[in-house]
């Protein structure tokens, strides 16, 4: 009976620890044949309010280099080419909240 117990009690503990929230799946904006040669500001914009790593994901999944410029008030160093196929983004808290292409 102290076996069952204490399986029961382990097994309750474990399943307590793990996520209980569902997997939240992103929909990447869709891929444009111009974003080849440059991206737009426009289509850059569509990633603002997505959390880093979807960004970051949408990011490749669209073709675009992807870079951040900038996390939680901490600036990086950056190379100072400009690329129209590359953007560049701030974020906060773990959230894109600023987008610049080159």
């Amino acid at each position: 009976m102290k076996r069952f117990v204490v399986v029961t009690f382990a097994s309750l503990a474990l399943t307590a620890c793990t996520s209980s929230e569902p997997s939240v799946t992103v929909a990447c904006p869709t891929a444009d044949a111009a974003d080849a040669t440059a991206i737009t500001p426009e289509r850059a914009e569509l990633l603002v309010g997505l959390l880093e790593v979807d960004a970051e994901k949408c990011a490749a999944e669209l073709g675009w280099a992807y870079r951040v410029g900038s996390r939680d008030g901490e600036n990086f160093a950056l190379t100072a080419d400009y690329s129209e196929q590359r953007v560049t983004v701030t974020v906060t808290l773990g959230v894109v909240t600023a987008i610049a292409v080159g």
